[in-house]
């Protein structure tokens, strides 16, 4: 994996968060305000569905994010940037992949297969 990621639980929150590379530092709020813990689901199809070529382009809006699958790289856009404020991201969609499963991994450690 090219980045390193850290998922983690937090006993103040009671809930899994992650801390990604600046560079990519919006892959941290789609994760957290739109997937959070139910897993990536929707989100993983989508990369899955660009990188095996079954779709040159996916998008998906959430809450918080919206996120532009093209096979090589995919663009994270936030939503409720503020002026001034950087409101995208670009990262790897191999990556993006293996984020999304690191985060499902981390889910079903903290749940368990019933999740």
């Amino acid at each position: 994996m090219k980045y390193d990621i850290e998922i983690y639980y937090d006993n103040d929150f009671e809930c899994l968060l992650i801390n990604v590379p600046d560079e990519i530092f919006l892959v941290a709020d789609l994760v957290l305000s739109d997937i959070q813990e139910d897993g990536s689901g929707i989100w993983l199809d989508a990369v899955d569905k660009v990188l095996s070529k079954q779709s040159t382009y996916e998008e998906i809006s959430g809450n918080a994010c919206v996120m532009k699958v093209k096979e090589d790289v995919t663009k994270v856009v936030f939503n409720f940037a503020e002026e001034g404020e950087q409101d995208h991201c670009l990262v790897e969609t191999e990556e993006l992949k293996k984020i999304f499963m690191l985060w499902d991994e981390a889910i079903e450690n903290k749940y368990g297969e019933s999740n």
